[in-house]
């Protein structure tokens, strides 16, 4: 969170001519009213995460996700297993034509998929930037991006655990420059 994952996603796809998904905006799709993720919601709580239109109250359900171990683990049963299948779906579709995809995994290590993918990279950035960052980019408070970023592994574990590290804390020309590099890199 906060760490530069979009940005680096979506240039990285530009430079390689892939596509980019991304699991967040995934997630999102399936909260859309009447979506597999927005049912499962519905079931698991009844009404208590929708406003009175029907559709998901995404603040509630937010600050529940970051406050309430039982609704994040009850939130992510209902929809990894709907991204992972999206995922997979669409990097079947590619396998054909030999077209890659870079896929934006927010979680990757916490949920064990590192292994369904070729290459790794982790965009790092220092906890307080990436915290500076999340509060600035969701308007929340300190403590609350910094909750925020408790509920996730580490990115120094993450960075270890990584093919290719793109560090973001400093200036975004240095960013691009490593990302220009990556992808040269992965081109061959």
């Amino acid at each position: 969170m906060g760490a530069g994952k979009s940005l680096t996603a979506g240039l990285l796809g530009k430079l390689l001519g892939y596509d980019v998904l991304d699991a967040d905006i995934l997630c999102r799709n399936l909260l859309q009213p009447q979506m597999p993720g927005w049912q499962g919601v519905q079931e698991k709580w009844g009404a208590h995460f929708f406003d009175l239109a029907g559709n998901i109250d995404r603040p509630a359900l937010r600050k529940a996700l970051f406050a309430d171990l039982e609704v994040r683990q009850g939130v992510e049963q209902i929809l990894h297993p709907l991204v992972h299948q999206e995922i997979m779906r669409r990097a079947a579709e590619k396998r054909p034509s030999l077209a890659g995809l870079v896929v934006e995994v927010p979680l990757l290590f916490e949920v064990g998929w590192q292994d369904d993918f070729d290459w790794i990279v982790v965009v790092y950035a220092g906890t307080e930037c990436c915290v500076e960052r999340i509060v600035r980019r969701d308007r929340v408070s300190l403590e609350a991006g910094r909750a925020a970023m408790s509920t996730q592994i580490s990115l120094e574990e993450k960075a270890l655990r990584a093919d290719s590290v793109i560090e973001n804390s400093g200036p975004l020309a240095l960013t691009i420059l490593q990302i220009y590099h990556l992808a040269r890199f992965l081109r061959g």
